[in-house]
């Protein structure tokens, strides 16, 4: 426990109150508006396809299913870097889909679309394990007892299995969220500064990491505080939520 807090407690010590002079820089709170909106984007995204693959890989079994779940596992075993590249490749250049989506007026590089595409291929593995994870500690008779009579295998995912692991996808969707907000990678690459209206604005992560090549170390310890300071709220926000949550479903 001492080696997960002590970095903390150093970096809040080095920080002291100029956290709060962080919250207070324009520049600063863009970084982390834009940071939450790529991250929110990516978790809703991830629950979306994570549902169905979750439940297909819990219990659907298939000559070469091996080779799918060590894939589902890929983008969290390679260099962040190797993603950013692949990101590029795959929709912002003439080796993919690049071509397609510029007449379409979609571009990923520096924007919006190519962080939210950055994150999702990183984070969502996490989101799909923790589905899956809840699915198998489902006893399948269940299902089957609603099929047999008459319900649709849709209707008995959307009706009965859902509600029962909606815990499991909340925590699978704040995982994802959090694994997105933390990344830096393969944003050098997709989306080093994005985009937005007349603005041109850097994640978070980058934002840091220019205060620190830029400025120094003691800069840069400042808004790593300010950052974990609102990330740990929204943590206590979705703590709190969910134990309400878990209250009113016990009654």
């Amino acid at each position: 426990m001492a080696f997960y807090l002590f970095p903390i407690f150093v970096l809040v010590k080095v920080a002291s109150l100029s956290v709060f002079h962080a919250l207070r820089e324009p520049s600063f709170l863009q970084a982390i508006e834009v940071t939450i909106i790529m991250a929110t984007a990516a978790s809703i995204i991830s629950v979306a396809f994570g549902i169905p693959l979750g439940y297909f890989m819990a219990r659907y079994d298939f000559r070469g299913k091996y080779v799918l779940d060590a894939l589902l596992d890929v983008p969290i075993m390679i260099p962040h870097i190797v993603v950013g590249i692949m990101i590029v490749l795959a929709f912002a250049s003439s080796y993919g889909m690049g071509p397609l989506l510029s007449r379409l007026g979609v571009s990923f590089i520096d924007t919006l679309w190519g962080a939210v595409a950055a994150v999702t291929y990183l984070s969502s593995t996490y989101t799909v394990r923790t589905i899956e994870t809840a699915i198998r500690m489902i006893n399948p008779d269940m299902e089957l007892t609603a099929r047999t009579l008459g319900a649709t295998r849709s209707y008995v995912l959307m009706h009965l299995i859902i509600p029962y692991i909606r815990r499991s996808i909340a925590n699978g969707a704040m995982l994802s969220w959090s694994r997105s907000v933390s990344e830096a990678g393969a944003l050098f690459i997709v989306a080093y500064y994005v985009f937005l209206g007349r603005s041109t604005i850097v994640p978070a992560s980058i934002y840091i990491y220019e205060s620190y090549i830029g400025i120094g170390l003691t800069n840069a310890a400042m808004y790593s505080a300010a950052l974990i300071l609102v990330i740990f709220a929204i943590f206590i926000i979705y703590k709190a939520v969910i134990g309400i949550s878990d209250v009113h479903s016990h009654k």
